[in-house]
């Protein structure tokens, strides 16, 4: 069984051990700062805090030695001091969430294109008179290649630096042997600019299925309009060659969020991933009608018998 298989069985029940940080902010409309307890990775947290308020302060209160800690009477103690706490568990322990829990969302959502059965695969008319107007303006032009040269070369250049450079201690990259063993038989994307190499992207397909893999820029953001080139010529890349489902890649469960929100001018829609996530549960300890309106501009998203749901709670639940 190949070693990233293995890695994501094992993602069922491991980690166990749970970092809790403290985050403060402030939502909109309201003077007084909140505060979220977070039990889970460190980027998770970024997210349900990101997706609520803008954080000025975190700290590092402990960890929970598993996630049965959850419905114990410590972490209680800690969740009545916050108005709200956000729990990540692997799936096999989703179960130890606590009762009160009003909202439990996979961590990460997958985002696909997908052909009507009657008519040709196209792209909204207005991405691609936004990616006609970028390559006229920047020069730009894409490359295909199964080079090993080209593979190592953008994982060199492009991949391993953008990756620390966006999301820099908090970064997870794959290391250069793992790297190329995934991308055997991929085909790499090459996006150029005048000559000049500035991003690329790893491109798989499987019979009528294209899979967007992994990206790299030369910068942090990506130039104007590069990203939307890049992905637009790789989807009609695919499709010349017979793809009608495009996998655009896992996002975070957030309507609001600024990478499904990009995916979705494209015409991706929101799905479950094909693999379980971990589970990412929302508690809130004390409602307020700003925590209700923040809550719902979230647009958190979870899946109900195959139906992608749009959590949003009722102002009965805020007290002034």
């Amino acid at each position: 069984m190949p070693w990233r298989h293995v890695k994501t069985i094992a993602s069922l029940v491991a980690p166990i051990v749970l970092p809790v940080q403290r985050l403060v902010g402030r939502l909109p409309g309201l003077a007084d700062p909140i505060a979220i307890l977070c039990a889970g990775t460190p980027s998770t947290a970024d997210f349900v805090a990101g997706a609520l308020l803008e954080v000025e302060e975190r700290t590092v209160v402990g960890s929970l030695g598993s996630p049965l800690e959850l419905r114990g009477a410590a972490f209680r103690k800690l969740c009545a001091g916050a108005d709200l706490a956000a729990m990540e568990v692997p799936r096999a322990w989703q179960a130890c969430l606590p009762g009160g829990t009003q909202l439990r969302m996979p961590a990460w959502v997958s985002q696909e294109l997908l052909a009507n059965t009657q008519s040709p695969f196209t792209l909204p008319a207005p991405i691609l008179k936004e990616v006609r107007r970028q390559s006229r303006r920047n020069a730009y032009e894409l490359r295909f290649s199964t080079d090993l040269g080209d593979i190592r070369s953008f994982y060199a250049k492009l991949y391993r630096p953008y990756v620390m450079a966006r999301f820099g201690t908090g970064a997870v990259i794959v290391d250069e042997e793992q790297f190329l063993a995934v991308s055997r038989g991929m085909t790499l994307a090459m996006l150029m600019a005048a000559g000049d190499w500035i991003a690329g992207m790893l491109l798989q397909q499987r019979g009528e299925t294209l899979h967007l893999g992994w990206f790299g820029s030369c910068s942090v953001p990506p130039r104007t309009g590069a990203s939307e080139v890049l992905d637009a010529r790789s989807i009609e890349w695919g499709v010349a060659k017979g793809a009608r489902r495009v996998v655009m890649g896992h996002s975070r469960p957030s309507l609001a969020d600024g990478v499904v929100r990009y995916k979705s001018r494209f015409g991706a829609t929101v799905r479950s991933t094909r693999f379980p996530q971990r589970t990412i549960g929302l508690w809130v300890q004390r409602w307020s009608p700003e925590l209700v309106a923040s809550v719902n501009a979230a647009k958190f998203v979870s899946f109900r018998d195959g139906r992608t749901c749009v959590y949003e709670t009722h102002p009965e639940h805020a007290t002034p």
